[in-house]
């Protein structure tokens, strides 16, 4: 049975004048093929201002069996800190700056972990925040384009 991911946002008032309503789902495989993703790390961290400033999650390349250049990979990090707004985490891949998760947000994002420059980093800000994650992939290669 494939893992299936879905997110529904809906809004009386999102939109000025209109309501927002969004529905969709996607199904999580090995590329090319029907069955799951393989579910590497998961895990929840406190993360504390300063200490130390930037925390790296999931594995690096180098520590994954096989060749992880162009495989299914995916990353769901979740802010669960429950204080006001000034409590987030910035979060970015190696040394770029991506965004911020404020207390409550969350993301789930395709992630190439080709090489161990694309680590996903986090740093808390306002204080120390709670963070879960997961990370899935697959080490099944992904099929060469036809030219």
């Amino acid at each position: 049975m494939a893992t299936t991911a879905t997110i529904n946002i809906s809004s009386p008032d999102l939109m000025p004048g209109s309501a927002l309503s969004v529905a969709a789902n996607t199904t999580l495989t090995k590329a090319g093929v029907t069955a799951d993703l393989t579910q590497m790390e998961t895990g929840v961290i406190s993360v504390t201002v300063g200490s130390p400033t930037e925390h790296r999650l999931g594995p690096l390349a180098t520590q994954m069996a096989g060749d992880v250049h162009d495989i299914a990979s995916y990353l769901y990090i979740c802010n669960t800190t429950t204080e006001d707004a000034t409590y987030y985490i910035d979060w970015g891949i190696h040394e770029t700056m991506i965004g911020r998760l404020y207390a409550g947000d969350w993301m789930f994002i395709p992630w190439n972990a080709s090489d161990d420059n694309a680590e996903i980093e986090i740093q808390a800000i306002g204080g120390t925040n709670t963070i879960e994650y997961a990370f899935f992939n697959s080490n099944a290669i992904l099929p060469t384009a036809a030219a």
